[in-house]
């Protein structure tokens, strides 16, 4: 007999339902999601920091990349 896995409630069916709550924690958090228009010569660079550094993952390149930027000012 093939028993079923058990999933956690909260456990997104659709990967819509799953980006919809990464985005309304984002924005609660003051974040947001980014889009970024990149040409092919630009993308086979951050594939290739990704690939080297980052396990083939952009989001974690770029994120590294915006943590390494300095904070902005703060205007009174």
């Amino acid at each position: 007999m093939v028993a079923k896995k058990q999933v956690p409630a909260n456990y997104d069916y659709t990967g819509a339902d799953r980006v919809e709550r990464q985005r309304r924690a984002l924005a609660d958090a003051g974040g947001g999601r980014v889009e970024a228009y990149l040409d092919a010569g630009e993308l086979a660079k951050l594939d290739a920091l990704a690939k080297v550094a980052f396990k083939g993952s952009r989001r974690a390149a770029l994120k590294s990349l915006v943590q390494q930027l300095p904070a902005p000012e703060e205007k009174i």
